[in-house]
């Protein structure tokens, strides 16, 4: 169980210092600085954002609902797969639907 917590906190990081670049780069992109610098990075962090959000929440769900002692590999394949699919979705739509 702890290396959930651990992936956890690193999400929890990750999420916070991407998160901070994404709504940055659209504050630049609203006030008119640097617009060509801020619009490569406001396209480039939103999946990551994302994906890191839901590992975080995921990873909390996953916390708060199973037992420490016991073992939950249904679990565990249920939500890595939803990541996954959420990632694929993601890339999808971004390819897809780039001026959404």
């Amino acid at each position: 169980m702890n290396t959930i917590q651990n992936i956890k906190k690193v999400a929890l990081i990750f999420f916070i210092a991407t998160g901070l670049l994404h709504f940055g780069s659209a504050i630049f992109i609203a006030n008119d600085l640097y617009i060509k610098e801020a619009s490569i990075l406001n396209k480039i962090m939103d999946i990551p954002f994302i994906i890191t959000g839901l590992i975080y929440g995921l990873a909390s769900l996953r916390l708060t609902l199973t037992n420490p002692e016991s073992k939950h590999k249904t679990l565990d394949i249920i939500l890595i797969s939803a990541i996954i699919l959420i990632l694929i979705g993601l890339i999808a739509i971004n390819l897809f639907i780039p001026d959404l």
